[in-house]
């Protein structure tokens, strides 16, 4: 064998050992259609919704194509705020059932058990309530409103019939909005909190709702550098009114002009890195695999080292903290939310894809929330 033939091999097979790992990650989506996301959630949809009364179904399904509905959410306490659909409290048993089917299709285990730790937290402030001296008729009002069973739910499109569809499930503490559009799925905007963060009486003593999101972003500003701090921290207290934060990218902030802030990842080290891109992975795996895989590689693709992360509050991460991840396909707000309505300190997180938010590029359309 001559020496220009063997260079010849030697070429290609180090062009198909070193093309391996990128075909692995591009394939890596390419699972049995029955375990991808959004056949699961069509699949376990359409039970739920063949389930439904006439009379649930006039409540339920709501268009599409309407985006100021669709996009219609809030967190505040329903007696403060209404929501479409239906409460689950008017939903049966067996619909009931069927209903975590949907949320489980939709989500990861991490993801499940934090948005329902979302509503199980409202029970809980539920029972606070109650054993507190509730003085104005607006806190008597909001607390009887807590709970479970005034969680509300609804349809946007019909997944039985529809290849674009979508659902959300909101209430004092949780908006999660879920799309399928033409066979792909997302998961954003995701708003979810706890209040309480952690409980403090009985059995369930120290049980804490949302541990890990407070704490990565606790390790990522303490792992920075004197210089690094003084560019992440750009408030010693987050701006705010009577309701909140104004600067978290809640309920009507979807269009919202934003800069980035803070201190970029290209400017940190590569343990930093790392615990930047392990803050990120916190929220995005609430989604089930095969969604998150997909938004971790757009993230990806438009480059690691281009998100920032900024921190407004207390440098020691005591309470009333705000920090915020951002790039083009990201954006992660956290925050100690506490105003004259709270009698705990407790989290309020909102995840979202700022150029796919419920889908809308895969639309091509331009969405709007309603406040």
């Amino acid at each position: 064998m001559n020496k220009t033939l063997l260079m010849a091999i030697g070429i290609v097979t180090t062009l198909v050992y070193t093309q391996q790992p990128f075909a692995h990650e591009q394939q890596s989506h390419n699972v049995p259609k029955a375990s991808q996301s959004a056949f699961q959630m069509t699949e376990t949809a359409t039970a739920l919704v063949n389930s439904f009364t006439l009379t649930q179904k006039k409540a339920l399904l709501l268009s599409f194509v309407d985006d100021k509905e669709r996009t219609k959410w809030s967190n505040a306490p329903i007696h403060s705020k209404a929501r479409n659909g239906l409460p689950i409290g008017r939903l049966s048993i067996k619909q009931r059932h069927l209903l975590h089917e949907l949320l489980i299709a939709s989500t990861s285990s991490q993801g499940y058990q934090k948005v329902w730790g979302a509503v199980r937290g409202d029970d809980e402030l539920k029972h606070e309530g109650e054993n507190r001296e509730l003085t104005s008729d607006k806190f008597f009002g909001k607390n009887q409103s807590l709970g479970a069973i005034d969680y509300w739910v609804s349809f946007y499109g019909n997944p039985v019939t529809d290849k674009q569809w979508g659902y959300m499930i909101t209430g004092h503490h949780l908006a999660a909005n879920f799309t399928v559009v033409d066979g792909k799925a997302t998961f954003v905007p995701m708003f979810y909190g706890a209040d309480p963060a952690v409980i403090s009486h009985g059995a369930h003593a120290g049980h804490q709702f949302l541990p890990q999101e407070r704490k990565r972003g606790v390790e990522l500003l303490r792992s920075l550098t004197d210089k690094q701090r003084a560019i992440a921290i750009v408030a010693k207290e987050y701006p705010a009114n009577k309701f909140g934060p104004t600067d978290f990218a809640g309920p009507g902030k979807k269009d919202t002009k934003r800069k980035y802030r803070g201190l970029k990842a290209s400017d940190m080290s590569a343990p930093q890195r790392k615990l930047l891109w392990v803050l990120v992975e916190e929220y995005v795996n609430n989604a089930d695999f095969d969604v998150a895989e997909q938004q971790l590689a757009k993230i990806k693709e438009d480059g690691k080292d281009s998100l920032f992360f900024m921190w407004m509050g207390p440098s020691d991460g005591s309470e009333k903290v705000f920090y915020r991840v951002h790039g083009p396909s990201i954006l992660i707000d956290f925050v100690d939310q506490r105003t004259g309505f709270d009698w705990n300190t407790h989290p309020h997180i909102i995840v979202r894809d700022p150029s796919n938010d419920y889908g809308q590029d895969w639309l091509q359309r331009h969405i709007s929330e309603d406040h």
